[in-house]
């Protein structure tokens, strides 16, 4: 009698499951990494933003926070009257640093 070989599908779905990876945890993954990879990225953000993002009002923003060179590195502008916007995600990361670690507890 000949003995067939195992498809590599076969063999590849029994490794899968002695691995506990079931179909539906796959599907769960793939429909993440889709809805992640076509969600809009915001590339810069701005002072009204800023404002909703962090419960404070311009003054303090001001103050304590957009003068920080941490987070003024990250700021532009077309010239000297142009609205002001800041590089989203390393301000985020900035203006989280700054809370974190230097605010009391």
């Amino acid at each position: 009698m000949i003995q067939q070989q195992p498809s590599e599908k076969a063999v590849f779905q029994t490794f899968l499951e002695m691995s506990g990876i079931t179909k539906e945890m796959m599907e769960e993954k793939a429909e993440g990494f889709i809805r992640e990879s076509l969600k809009l990225k915001k590339l810069f953000i701005d002072l009204d933003d800023l404002k909703e993002i962090i419960p404070y009002e311009r003054d303090f923003l001001e103050k304590n926070i957009l003068s920080d060179p941490r987070v003024k590195k990250y700021q532009r502008k077309k010239g000297p009257y142009s609205k002001r916007v800041w590089l989203y995600e390393p301000t985020i990361r900035a203006i989280e640093e700054i809370i974190m670690n230097e605010w009391e507890v």
